[in-house]
């Protein structure tokens, strides 16, 4: 977040940041749960359109896309599960970097 002072630095709260970042990780466990439900409950109702050729017709278009829905719950899954790795890996560094300028500005008065 910026500092407002004008100088262009960055600061940060690392709790707050860790404790947002696990919110991706809530998150993301909730839509798997909700995308594991939903493709269960479409595997229950089984091809209950039928044979015929409406049926047929009907499969052509809702198949793909009911396989594509559960894809893209797994996509988005991943990418929230990498988006909480990914903010909690740079709060470290962040957290660290500041670290070793505090002890190397300690280290010089």
């Amino acid at each position: 977040m910026p500092n407002g002072g004008g100088g262009g630095g960055f600061t940060a709260d690392p709790d707050a940041v860790k404790t947002a970042a696990a919110k991706l990780g809530i998150a993301a466990d909730q839509l798997d749960d909700a995308g594991k439900e939903l493709l269960a409950a479409m595997n229950a109702l089984g091809q209950c359109w039928g044979n015929d050729d409406a049926g047929k017709e009907f499969a052509k278009d809702y198949e793909p896309g009911a396989q594509g829905s559960s894809e893209g719950f797994a996509n988005i899954v991943e990418a929230l599960r990498g988006m909480q790795h990914n903010v909690e890996r740079s709060m470290t560094a962040f957290t660290n970097a500041e670290e070793e300028i505090k002890t190397t500005l300690d280290k010089k008065v």
